[in-house]
C-alpha cells in the first residue's frame, strides 16, 4: 500500500490555531474518533514536557550528588541533622550569632573566591557546631561545594598515626585538607597543645590562607586563651581574615 493510498483514506479538514494559522487537521481512530490539533502547538508541548523531565532528573542527580558530598564530609553520625534553619534563638546574642552565620552561608560563593572564614568562639553546648554543620550541609546539598569537617585531636591523631607508616603521609593529610574548598576545624584548643600540634596548626592555616580558602574555626576558647594557644603568627592570619561570632551564653547541655 502506498503512502498515497493511505493518506487517501484518511478524512482531513482544515483548521485553524491561534498562534501558528492554518493546518490541516486528521481524524484519528484510537478508542474513539478526535481531530488532530495543530502540530507546532504538539511539537512544542512535546519540547516542554522533555525539557521539564530533563530538568527533573538534573535536580535529582544534584540532589545525589550533594548528599554524596555531605556524607562524604566527615560530619559525625550523630551530628549530621543539623541545619542552619534548625538552630533555635532564645536570646538577642543567640540570634545575633544565627544571623552573622547565616549571613555567611549566603555570601559562601565570593567567599569561595576571598577566603574569608569564620572563627566561632565561646562556651560548650551552645550551638557552635550546629551552625558550621548546617554550613557544611549548605555548601554541600545546595551549591554543590565539597566541604571538610575534622576536630583538632582527630587530625593530630591521624598525623601522628601516619608516623607508623600507616599508609599515608602527613604532608598527603595535609594536602587533602588544604584542597577542601570548604574546611571545619572544630575542637581548636582542646589539651595543651605541642609544638608539633602547633606547627602543623600553622602549616594548614597558613597554606589554605595563601590558596584563598575559607577555614571556620570552632573553639571554646576565648580570645586570650586562643592566642596563648595558638600562637601570635596564627591569630594575626585569622584576625586578617575570620571574623569572630561568640556564643557566650549558658550551655544548652547545663540547662535542667
Amino acid at each position: 500500500m502506498t503512502a498515497t493510498s493511505i493518506r487517501g483514506a484518511m478524512q482531513t479538514r482544515p483548521a485553524q490555531c491561534e498562534r501558528h494559522g492554518e493546518y490541516e487537521s486528521v481524524l484519528l481512530n484510537l478508542g474513539g474518533q478526535r481531530w488532530t490539533g495543530c502540530p507546532h502547538c504538539s511539537a512544542e508541548t512535546i519540547e516542554q514536557h522533555q525539557a521539564e523531565r530533563d530538568a527533573s532528573q538534573a535536580e535529582d542527580l544534584r540532589r545525589l550528588r550533594g548528599q554524596a558530598m555531605f556524607e562524604a564530609s566527615g560530619v559525625p553520625r550523630r551530628l549530621q541533622g543539623a541545619t542552619l534553619k534548625s538552630y533555635v534563638s532564645d536570646s538577642d546574642e543567640q540570634d545575633a550569632a544565627h544571623r552573622q552565620v547565616c549571613e555567611y552561608a549566603k555570601g559562601l560563593a565570593g567567599h569561595l573566591e576571598t577566603g574569608d572564614g569564620l572563627v566561632l568562639m565561646g562556651n560548650m553546648g551552645t550551638g557552635k557546631t550546629h551552625l558550621a554543620v548546617g554550613l557544611i550541609r549548605y555548601a554541600t546539598r545546595s551549591l554543590a561545594v565539597p566541604a571538610r569537617y575534622v576536630t583538632a585531636p582527630a587530625l593530630f591523631s591521624r598525623v601522628r598515626a601516619s608516623y607508623g607508616g600507616n599508609g599515608e603521609s602527613e604532608a598527603e593529610i595535609l594536602d587533602e585538607l588544604v584542597a577542601a574548598p570548604l574546611l571545619v576545624i572544630d575542637e581548636i584548643g582542646v589539651g595543651k597543645g605541642s609544638d608539633n600540634e602547633l606547627n602543623l596548626t600553622y602549616s594548614l592555616l597558613g597554606q589554605r590562607y595563601d590558596a584563598c580558602r575559607p577555614t571556620v574555626i570552632i573553639t571554646n576558647l576565648m580570645s586570650e586563651d586562643l592566642r596563648a594557644w595558638l600562637g601570635e603568627r596564627v591569630v594575626d592570619r585569622l584576625r586578617e581574615t575570620s571574623p569572630v561570632v561568640l556564643f557566650n551564653w549558658e550551655s544548652y547541655r547545663g540547662r535542667s
